[in-house]
């Protein structure tokens, strides 16, 4: 059963399931497959990652031209950087244009030399893109008709980029308290919203909200669908790019009498990308973004799937795909196989981003790594949080979550999500009990009360939208490893944290933190370089050990002997026992970090048909093991923590992504 993963309203779903010279040849001669042209914005240090196919290891170097002292090369990686950040104003190169030239070789491990020229050209940027420093950058001040010139243009005391006045303002913006908070009730639960602990997003709008220079960065959301013609997504919506079904278009053409049906993808929709500055409602995350919508849980085939997520129309321009739902257990792999392409071959082969939810079943003993959804490296796993920075009551944990955004808990007890629903649904009055929009909601086209981790998963798809604006050239990896290195670390004192022995830190309640937008923009504009090409390791051992029915604790070792840095481990685990929520498992690194990959008194027995879920091989995920050496011993330690159930461990394989 796929589910959308919000508390309020509870909505159900049912699965039916290269240039350069040398061309490679038989000789293994290695060539290049990364550019030779390269456009950067100044102030940068980074170029590019220089990539050669080969099957060998390879070296770099800079062997000439008439600026190839300017950089730097690393000879392993290949990552090639400026040695100072070129300023467009005052080019430095030799010919004094901004084009710098310089040769580079790449020489594999039986002598084979391959040399290619690279032109980098250096562009300008605006480095000051918001001239009266009031939150809206200029060209999006142009386009909507705003004076640049004039901080507070109606002259009532408040920035324009902060206003909930007038017709360039935001009625309920002050409400929004996870993109500012300023400690004030937001919703009929009376609970005040906690200064600061909000996304930092208000320095990153005086050059970042999605507009992209007129090019929008587009968003999709896969969902139940959006209502596209509401009066703060209308302007934002992408239709040509949209699914109802299997038809290309508007997301609600059925008609009125099936908006019911479309509420939380309007609400996914709103925290994303609500229009700003229109006098209306509310702001999205990214508030000039494009939303492309999908109501894919419509008609859930696996064909209109690979269509949504990789083969639609205008496929390769869409960002990334926000998926607010999922299940409590699946063992499906088409999700991945999907993902897999469409991260590969979408975004000019930079990768689409797919961001999903951890799901809201932890009071039932749910856990992110039962979904093989969620279990993989393609997909980002969010969990929620309420306005206090500690977890919400509902947000299962698991050892694949990657990061945490805001959902708040319950809207009788914090501060929940305000964004847009659908027109005229809303109930503004009642009280704590029926009301589900502020008073001034006249028309009733905006609810408070959104929450859940598919509200979690709708804050860090629009935190990720600003950060791709500012750094297009992220690929899905690089947005997943700045999202890890970036996060903010909250709650300090929760029992689940682990510093790694790269010196992250990592939790099943949080991943690694809230997600810090600013943090990614700060480190991908100046010194980031983007990943190398991706490797894996694996290893597979079978043991037959019978499992104790006593809580011994069982470690079973497995050797990896090739040293890369982790990005992403799975282990699946053969076992004969008939109840899988006996079992907690461990997984240790051989720097000594362990996780927890699931716990006893899982939710993994309570579902039908999946009694034995270890039995053929169940996969569990993690992200935990970043940037550590993968050589030496793992060790995964199984005990059957509850009666009266045993089983034998027949195998184990554990599978290593990284650099």
């Amino acid at each position: 059963m796929k589910r959308l993963f919000q508390i309020i309203p509870v909505l159900f779903s049912i699965l039916l399931v290269g240039c350069g010279g040398g061309g490679g040849s038989a000789s293994n001669t290695p060539y290049f497959i990364s550019a030779s042209d390269v456009s950067v914005p100044e102030n940068r240090l980074f170029v590019i990652t220089l990539q050669v196919e080969s099957q060998n290891s390879v070296t770099y170097a800079i062997s000439g031209g008439e600026d190839g002292t300017k950089f730097s090369l690393d000879a392993h990686t290949g990552t090639l950087k400026f040695k100072s950040p070129p300023d467009f104003e005052n080019p430095a190169d030799i010919g004094g244009n901004n084009i710098y030239e310089l040769n580079v070789t790449a020489t594999d491990s039986d002598d084979n030399h391959l040399q290619q020229t690279l032109r980098v050209t250096v562009t300008d940027v605006n480095e000051n893109p918001d001239s009266d420093n009031d939150h809206i950058p200029d060209d999006i001040e142009a386009k909507i008709g705003m004076n640049s010139d004039q901080p507070d243009q109606n002259g009532n005391g408040i920035v324009d980029g902060r206003d909930t006045e007038g017709g360039k303002g935001d009625l309920f913006f002050e409400k929004q308290w996870y993109i500012r908070s300023i400690g004030t009730v937001t919703n009929e639960s009376d609970v005040e919203s906690i200064e600061g602990n909000d996304l930092g997003l208000m320095e990153i709008y005086h050059r970042y909200m999605g507009y992209n220079q007129g090019e929008p960065i587009i968003v999709q959301v896969v969902d139940s669908g959006v209502d596209a013609d509401h009066e703060d997504l209308i302007d934002n919506m992408d239709l040509s790019r949209s699914y109802r079904g299997i038809n290309i278009g508007d997301p609600s053409a059925a008609g009125k009498s099936d908006m019911e049906a479309y509420v939380h993808g309007t609400m996914v929709a709103g925290i994303i990308a609500a229009r700003a500055f229109n006098g209306k409602g509310v702001r999205g995350i990214a508030p000039f973004a494009k939303i492309a919508g999908s109501n894919w849980l419509e008609n859930q085939t696996p064909a209109i799937l690979e269509k949504v997520w990789l083969t639609g129309a205008g496929a390769n321009e869409i960002a990334l795909s926000n998926n607010s739902w999922g299940s409590e257990f699946d063992t499906d792999t088409l999700y991945e196989e999907i993902m897999a392409r469409g991260t590969s071959q979408l975004r000019d082969r930079k990768g689409r981003i797919y961001l999903f939810p951890a799901g809201n079943s932890r009071n039932i003993g749910g856990n992110a790594n039962l979904q093989y959804l969620l279990s993989n490296r393609y997909a980002i796993t969010v969990t929620g949080l309420k306005h206090d920075n500690t977890y919400a009551e509902y947000s299962s944990p698991g050892s694949n979550i990657l990061v945490s955004g805001y959902s708040g808990n319950y809207t009788d007890d914090s501060p929940t999500i305000g964004t847009t629903t659908v027109m005229g649904t809303s109930s503004n009055s009642g009280g704590i009990d029926t009301q589900t929009t502020w008073s001034d909601d006249t028309e009733k086209n905006y609810t408070f009360a959104m929450n859940g981790t598919s509200a979690a998963t709708a804050t860090v798809s629009g935190a990720v939208a600003l950060v791709l604006e500012a750094c297009p050239d992220l690929t899905w990896r690089d947005v997943r490893y700045l999202i890890a290195a970036q996060a903010q670390q909250i709650d300090t004192t929760n029992s689940s944290w682990i510093q790694n022995a790269a010196g992250h830190w990592h939790s099943t309640d949080y991943g690694f933190g809230l997600i810090n937008a600013q943090g990614m923009i700060n480190d991908c504009t100046t010194r980031y370089s983007n990943l190398p090409k991706e490797v894996s390791l694996s290893a597979t051992r079978s043991f037959n050990t019978p499992v104790a029915d006593n809580k011994t604790k069982y470690p079973f070792e497995l050797e990896i002997s090739e040293n890369i840095k982790v990005e992403w481990v799975e282990v699946t685990i053969d076992n004969d026992s008939t109840y899988a929520s006996d079992y907690r498992v461990e997984l240790i690194s051989p720097s000594g970090t362990r996780t927890t990959l699931i716990q006893e008194d899982s939710i993994a027995s309570a579902i039908a048909g999946y009694n034995n879920w270890m039995d053929g091989g169940f996969r569990l995920s993690s992200a935990a093991f970043l940037d550590e050496s993968s050589q030496g011993k793992w060790s995964i330690e199984i005990r059957d923590m509850l009666p009266p159930d045993s089983g034998t461990l027949k195998s184990i394989k554990i599978k290593i992504y990284g650099h």
